[in-house]
C-alpha cells in the first residue's frame, strides 16, 4: 500500500511544487532577517505602534455635524438654544458655537448718530455634557458694538489641541493616544442668550438726547459646528544625510 508521502511525490508536478514550497520556507525568514542590508546607508525601518523614533504628527479636521437656529428675543429676555451630540464613533477636537445678529432699528433720524448694537450675552451651560477641557474652552461671549455682530465660543474636547503639526520623539502608540477625545463632548449643549439693550449714542461731541436703540428686540442666530480630528503619526524610513 502506498504511503501518503509516496503519493505526495508520485508525479513530477508534485515534486516541483514541494521543491518550490521548501525553497520559499527557507528563503522567506532569511530575506527579512537581512532586509535592512538592502536599504540605503543610515536608513531605519519603522513599523508598529510600539516602535520608538522621530515622528511627524499632523491633524486633519472634518465637520462632523452642524446646526443652526434663530429666535427673536425681546430686550432683557433670556433664551436657551440647545444642541445634542451622542455619536461615539468619531474622535472629536472641539465644538464651535457662533452667536450672530443684526440691529433691528439702530440708524436713528440724525446722520450724525453712531450705530451701536444691542448685546447678546452668551453663556454655555455644560451640565448635560459628560466632560470637556475646561481651561482651554471659551464659555462666555458678548456682542461687539458695531452691527452686524458675531462672536464664537469654543468647547475644547482634546487637551492641548491646537491643530498645528509638529515633530516628536518617543513611542508611536503613546503619541497617538495623546490625541483622543476620551469620550468627551457627548450630551446636550445649552447656550443661554440674554439680550441686553445698549442705550445707543447721541449726535455731536456733547452728551444729549439718544436717537437710536428704539427697537423692541433682536433676531438672534446660534450656529453649532462639531469638529472631528484624524491624527496622522508618520515616519516610515529615516535616511541620515
Amino acid at each position: 500500500m502506498d504511503t501518503i508521502i509516496s503519493k505526495w511525490f508520485s508525479s513530477t508536478e508534485q515534486k516541483v511544487t514541494w521543491a518550490i514550497s521548501l525553497a520559499f520556507f527557507i528563503m522567506f525568514p532569511i530575506y527579512f532577517a537581512f532586509f535592512s542590508s538592502f536599504l540605503p546607508s543610515g536608513a531605519v525601518v519603522i513599523g508598529g505602534s510600539s516602535v520608538t523614533g522621530e515622528w511627524d504628527v499632523s491633524f486633519q479636521e472634518t465637520d462632523i455635524a452642524t446646526s443652526e437656529s434663530t429666535e427673536f428675543l425681546m430686550d432683557g429676555e433670556e433664551f436657551v438654544f440647545d444642541f445634542t451630540f451622542e455619536d461615539q464613533s468619531v474622535n472629536l477636537g472641539y465644538v464651535e458655537i457662533t452667536v450672530s445678529h443684526g440691529e433691528t432699528d439702530e440708524g436713528g433720524p440724525n446722520p450724525a448718530v453712531q450705530n451701536q448694537c444691542d448685546n447678546a450675552i452668551g453663556q454655555m451651560r455644560m451640565g448635560q455634557v459628560n466632560d470637556f477641557v475646561r481651561p482651554d474652552s471659551t464659555m462666555e461671549g458678548e456682542s461687539p458694538n458695531n452691527c452686524p455682530a458675531s462672536y464664537t465660543m469654543v468647547i475644547m474636547l482634546m487637551e492641548n489641541y491646537t491643530g498645528e503639526s509638529y515633530t516628536d520623539s518617543g513611542q508611536k502608540g503613546e503619541i497617538e493616544s495623546m490625541w483622543t477625545d476620551n469620550g468627551f463632548g457627548r450630551g446636550e449643549y445649552r447656550c443661554q442668550i440674554t439680550l441686553e439693550t445698549r442705550t445707543g449714542s447721541s449726535p455731536g461731541p456733547l452728551p444729549g438726547q439718544v436717537f437710536n436703540n428704539n427697537e423692541d428686540g433682536e433676531e438672534i442666530t446660534v450656529s453649532w459646528r462639531v469638529v472631528g480630528v484624524e491624527v496622522s503619526v508618520t515616519q516610515v524610513v529615516v535616511i541620515d544625510a
